[in-house]
């Protein structure tokens, strides 16, 4: 009997530290496995986690900034808008001589030598197309209920009444005016907010929210 104690009890201490050998080596086995099949994740500045789940961001709406109805860097002011506040001389050099009369100048006059690409200067629908005797041909385009552009004095209308131009898209070209002494190829654009003339030079830069 003593004899299978001193047999037995060995057996017995060696098939126990066995179980608890081989149950720590499939624990850490299936630690290592999950940590090798789960996404490794990473926290944000705003704790929340990247990877699978992506954090939300939150975004301001964008709003066009009006841009000048050209695209060449030849093009300059030919004449200014006629400003009420301005000195008498300023006011002197935005009026415009047809005939025998002295009208008001209500948009920009803007000249080149050569002839020149006319763009929208805001996406928005073109609502006419017509003649004048002054300016020839005209094209307006609404932007909103508030803010329309005219441009005169154009040619090689590209757009049609109804058409949804795209800000930047080329519309038309200048021409040749009779109101420039200098005979340059010209450009008459216009700025209408709530229907009052308003100075285009003032409005480049700015978005079209701040004229809802």
């Amino acid at each position: 009997m003593g004899k299978i104690s001193k047999v037995l009890l060995p057996t017995m201490y060696l098939g126990i530290i066995s179980v608890m050998i081989i149950s720590v080596v499939l624990v850490l086995s299936g630690i290592q496995s999950f940590l090798n099949e789960s996404p490794i994740h990473q926290y944000t500045l705003d704790n929340v986690f990247e990877g699978d789940v992506m954090p939300v961001v939150k975004q301001e709406p964008t709003y066009e900034s009006i841009i000048k109805p050209y695209l060449t860097d030849n093009v300059t002011v030919g004449r200014y808008f006629y400003d009420f506040e301005s000195d008498e001389k300023k006011q002197e050099d935005s009026l415009i001589l047809y005939g025998d009369t002295y009208m008001q100048n209500n948009g920009v006059d803007y000249v080149c030598k050569d002839k020149f690409d006319v763009v929208a200067v805001l996406a928005g629908e073109v609502v006419s197309i017509e003649d004048s005797e002054i300016y020839g041909k005209i094209l307006t385009i609404k932007h909103n209920d508030n803010l329309k552009t005219v441009y005169s004095n154009i040619t090689d209308v590209l757009v049609t009444v109804g058409y949804y131009a795209s800000q930047g898209e080329i519309i038309a070209s200048s021409k040749k005016s009779t109101i420039d002494n200098n005979n340059n190829s010209m450009l008459h654009f216009e700025v209408y907010y709530k229907d009052n003339a308003i100075d285009p030079e003032n409005i480049y830069t700015l978005s079209v929210s701040e004229f809802q």
